[in-house]
């Protein structure tokens, strides 16, 4: 069960000053700048109820990241946001969800949902509370500040990372989230895609990975992972990070009027200046609507 001894102060930033800028005015015209340059909203009358977002430095993966926020389209009217990431630090049960304070970022400080939370919490026991899952993860963090600017009004916020690499975990935890899927309500996926193929082969991977995703079909993704892994890609150590965390979205959408549509893509070997086409990562962005 969840620990009741719960000590009350806010999840400082982790990575500001890394993969994203420190200085609050600087980080949000970078913000602004890389919403500016992405993809524009494809479907303006209809807001998705999910993205899919890669989660490395702005300066490798904010243009793809900002393709999924535009998105949401001008002034969107969301209550709640539930950000799903799989844990780089550290391997666990369930999921954890930080409930000892607010989130903090640059540009401010984001409530946390303590009612959801806790309703999450008594609903199903692999939701827990551990605060050093969260301390040092950045898939959650880089996250904040585009919804800060985005959003640009205050909204609740329910932060997940994943430490399980069991699907059953997975499709436990999306019958206690399903309920929450829906109007007013957004999901972000934070997820990066293939690790360190070569350039060429990172395009090829995350074509195969992307196009299990819009299947809608857990089970499609989980075989496609495994063949990718069989292929055995020179350099490749996986083709989806955070593939609990996205699994967990498709069994919370399967055998549902939800549609997948894909938004844009790059990789690390993209930027002209640091990026290294021996050597790259995958970043991918998906749209979720309500049919």
């Amino acid at each position: 069960m969840p620990s009741n001894k719960i000590r009350y102060h806010n999840r400082k930033p982790a990575v500001a000053g890394q993969f994203y800028p420190g200085k609050p005015s600087i980080l949000r015209s970078e913000v602004t700048r890389l919403l500016k340059m992405a993809k524009p909203c494809t479907q303006k009358t209809t807001i998705p109820l999910a993205i899919i977002v890669p989660h490395a430095g702005y300066i490798f993966s904010g243009i793809t990241a900002a393709s999924a926020y535009n998105q949401l389209g001008p002034e969107p009217y969301v209550e709640r946001v539930f950000i799903l990431a799989s844990s780089h630090q550290m391997y666990y049960q369930g999921a954890s969800i930080y409930r000892s304070g607010d989130y903090e970022t640059p540009l401010g400080i984001i409530k946390i949902d303590h009612e959801t939370i806790n309703s999450l919490c008594n609903a199903n026991t692999l939701f827990e509370c551990r605060e050093d899952a969260h301390l040092f993860e950045h898939g959650l963090e880089v996250q904040l500040p585009f919804l800060q600017v985005i959003l640009n009004k205050p909204f609740n916020l329910i932060p997940i990372i994943l430490g399980t690499h069991n699907a059953g975990e997975c499709s436990s935890l999306a019958q206690t989230l399903s309920p929450y899927l829906a109007k007013s309500n957004l999901f972000i996926i934070s997820s990066d895609f293939s690790h360190y193929p070569s350039y060429n082969d990172a395009i090829e991977n995350d074509r195969i990975t992307t196009n299990a995703i819009l299947s809608n079909d857990p089970n499609h993704l989980i075989n496609t992972l495994e063949e990718n892994r069989r292929l055995e890609t020179p350099g490749l150590i996986t083709s989806l990070c955070s593939w609990t965390s996205v699994l967990t979205l498709l069994y919370m959408t399967q055998h549902k009027a939800f549609s997948y549509h894909w938004i844009d893509y790059q990789n690390s070997g993209d930027q002209t200046i640091y990026g290294d086409r021996k050597r790259v990562v995958g970043y991918s962005s998906i749209a979720i609507y309500e049919k």
